[in-house]
């Protein structure tokens, strides 16, 4: 390279006058703080800027040379270094002595670089690289920047853990960061500290937010039932919107199961989620659960998706799908990424619905099309009851379809009265048993009656016309092959509101009391000729008068320029039914007479934004006592500390369960969780499991002991925050 000859060097007066040339050719000012300089970019049509403490010029070469706190930037690219060469004609920059480059909040860190200011490539020696985005740190000897997020480097090291003490880091010899995310390294070693646990000849690491089609890491696996075994997933992003990821499991006491899943989104309204297993088991059913029931199949597998889809004219659709090859399924491969428990979670996460227990022996399928319109709500749906217990399938009652067309309370213009309406139509169908087709209309007129400035009230009569078609035939029922029924409904409504205001410094709370009572008339009439099969089937006979109580405390708080926040901190409901019908008809001697009905209380009480209780319960007041009782607790404290609690109670049905989950963040980095699942109705654990949890700023450690009536199992997981992790069972 020809040396560079500078235009004045005589006096430092033609020092200043160069530099004051180079201010007036780019239209920089020359400032007390130093000089600068900005040539335009022609490709860019947009100035460099470089200033220095000093600028010298040279014209045979079109070199500008910084010296002292030199910076180049333009845009979101900035250079910083001791002493730059910039060259006009080439629009490149040599730096030397503490280079900092900063690109999309990336940094880039060197002793000496070399860059192409067009395409912003080059090459940076004694490197750092530092990707904010997921707090990816790669030190090498030599890092070429090839493409606006691509890089090779040198023997280099690559984790997530801070400068310089690194819990873990991956070494190698040659390095590349593809533009699709992904760490590609030759010749790797993975290390705890700086001692070397395994290598590899070749080895990619998703590292950004880019998808890469390609192997994640695997799952590996020992069971008492499953024996050893590995989860190899494989991932191929389709497109920007849709991916999918293929799973293999083999395992020695079980066989080879595969999986598969398929993800879209298209919009917020319109996404959605396919998961599918299949097995060919090996082992043979000894009664797993000790449920009394055998399986005999050999072929299991598992289908379930959630989808949301927009449709044209203001409809969305909402698909639900859950069928199983048999009733032990969910419980025998609950484990790993295709689970019941990782894919409840994740539904859960995308959709806000979840999926019915893992228990429950009717797995349910649904597809729903609605339309909400100002005053009215228009709906259909469809669903499938898969029956887990063998021979009943036949005669599980399968929805095909059901239609709701129902408006919302409306006035009549130029009177007093409002209306509503309620439409239906239903076509039940089953292999076995009877099968119906039913027509409901339900048209209702309200009345507003004032009764002054402290009571409401309302007065309301409705129709209630059913049509019925069935056809088969069922042990002890013979209902109408045509059928209809046309009953009436009168009620009164009438309520007062009470509340008080409660101020303070920082919020105003509100208690509110709703007193309410409800008289309610439907003329008792025979319908043993109809069919049974849901609740409107069959309208019971009513006179009776239900009075309830509501109260709640609402509160409102400052938050700070003029905004204020609100939430009810607690929610009282008592409700009680007398029946006239009951109090006046005649009874045989020696039959009690019944005439409250259960009295039922329920409490939401909301102490802090992050805690939520409820509570309600049943009370029989002829001796029988409480024959119902939940209670549910979630809270997550900002501390870390998590509690979800859900007990339920009831005589009738001889439900007695706890399902339990504790989290106690111990210290910042320390983290102790329990769970369980208990029966006291059977008296046994159906499930608990101890866990324990380490997490530092670029990795973490979970052990969990699991034991239920079947095995017990032990899990390890680690994990390297920012790349991905590795999960091993015992």
């Amino acid at each position: 390279m020809r040396p560079l000859k500078p235009l004045f060097t005589m006096h430092p007066f033609f020092d200043l006058l160069a530099l004051l040339m180079v201010a007036m050719v780019f239209h920089a000012p020359v400032t007390a703080f130093g000089a600068q300089a900005a040539p335009k970019n022609g490709s860019k049509g947009i100035a460099w800027k470089i200033t220095a403490d000093r600028l010298t010029y040279f014209h045979d070469t079109g070199v500008i040379m910084g010296e002292g706190n030199v910076e180049v930037s333009r845009g979101d690219f900035n250079c910083r270094a001791d002493r730059a060469f910039y060259d006009t004609k080439e629009e490149r920059i040599r730096a030397q002595g503490g280079v900092v480059i900063r690109l999309k909040g990336d940094l880039l860190r060197g002793d000496k670089g070399d860059l192409d200011l067009k395409t912003l490539t080059g090459t940076i020696k004694g490197a750092h690289l530092h990707l904010r985005r997921n707090n990816i740190n790669l030190v090498a000897d030599q890092i070429w920047k090839t493409g606006p997020e691509e890089y090779k480097a040198k023997r280099a090291v690559l984790s997530t853990c801070p400068l310089p003490k690194q819990a873990w880091s991956f070494r190698c010899k040659d390095l590349e960061l593809t533009v699709t995310g992904v760490a590609v390294a030759r010749h790797s070693t993975f290390n705890i500290r700086k001692v070397p646990i395994l290598y590899s000849p070749w080895v990619a690491v998703p590292i950004n937010r880019y998808r890469k089609s390609g192997f994640l890491l695997p799952y590996f696996s020992t069971s008492s039932r499953n024996g050893a075994g590995v989860n190899v997933p494989f991932f191929w992003a389709i497109s920007d919107s849709i991916d999918a990821t293929f799973y293999q499991n083999p395992m020695t006491e079980r066989g080879w199961m595969e999986g598969g899943e398929l993800r879209y989104v298209f919009s917020n309204k319109s996404k959605g989620i396919f998961r599918y297993n299949f097995l060919v088991d090996t082992l043979e059913d000894d009664d797993y659960n000790g449920d009394g029931q055998v399986r005999g199949n050999e072929k299991r597998w598992w289908l379930r998706a959630k989808a949301d889809q927009e449709l044209p004219w203001g409809f969305e659709a909402k698909l639900d799908v859950d069928m199983i090859s048999d009733r032990d399924y969910l419980q025998e491969f609950d484990q790993g990424p295709m689970g019941y428990s990782a894919t409840n979670d994740l539904f859960e996460d995308w959709f806000g619905r979840s999926m019915t227990d893992d228990t429950d022996l009717i797995r349910p399928s649904t597809l729903q099309v609605t339309r909400l319109f100002k005053d009215f709500f228009l709906g259909g749906e469809g669903r499938y009851n898969d029956h887990q217990v063998p021979g009943e399938q036949d005669y599980t009652v399968q929805t095909a379809p059901k239609v709701v067309f129902q408006g919302f309370k409306t006035r009549i213009p130029s009177t007093p009265l409002f209306y509503d309406f309620k439409t239906s139509y239903v076509s039940y169908w089953r292999e076995a048993g009877i099968r119906e087709q039913r027509t409901h209309l339900e048209p209702r007129l309200w009345l507003p009656v004032s009764l002054g400035h402290y009571l409401d009230m309302a007065l309301s009569a409705a129709l209630e016309e059913t049509f019925f078609t069935t056809s088969g035939s069922e042990p002890g029922l013979d209902p109408d092959n045509a059928a209809n029924r046309l009953l009436y409904r009168l009620e009164a409504d009438m309520s007062t509101t009470l509340s008080r205001l409660y101020h303070t410094e920082n919020s105003v709370l509100r208690h509110t009391i709703r007193p309410r009572v409800t008289y309610t008339y439907r003329p008792p009439k025979n319908q043993d000729n109809l069919p049974d099969i849901d609740g409107l089937d069959r309208l019971e006979p009513a006179n009776r008068v239900t009075y309830s109580l509501l109260s709640f405390l609402s509160m409102k708080r400052k938050i700070g320029m003029n905004r204020w926040s609100y939430m009810d901190v607690v929610r009282l409901k008592i409700e009680q039914s007398y029946d006239i019908r009951e109090a006046i008809r005649d009874l045989p001697a020696g039959t009690p007479r019944r005439t409250f009905s259960e009295i039922y209380a329920e409490v939401d009480l909301r102490p802090a934004t992050w805690a939520y209780f409820r509570y309600d319960t049943t009370l029989d007041v002829y001796g029988r006592g409480f024959t119902t009782y939940n209670f549910l607790a979630r809270a997550r404290h900002p501390k870390g500390h998590i509690l979800e609690m859900d007990y339920r109670y009831d005589t009738d049905q001889e439900i007695n369960e706890l399902n339990l989950d504790l989290v106690l963040a111990l210290t910042p980095a320390w983290q102790a969780s329990y769970s369980l699942k208990r029966s006291f109705a059977k008296d046994t654990d159906m499930e608990s499991e101890y866990g324990l949890r380490f997490q530092s700023s670029c990795w973490a450690i979970t052990g969990r002991l699991t034991d239920d009536q079947d095995e017990t199992r032990f899990t390890v997981n680690l994990e390297l925050l920012g790349i991905g992790g590795w999960k091993k069972l015992n």
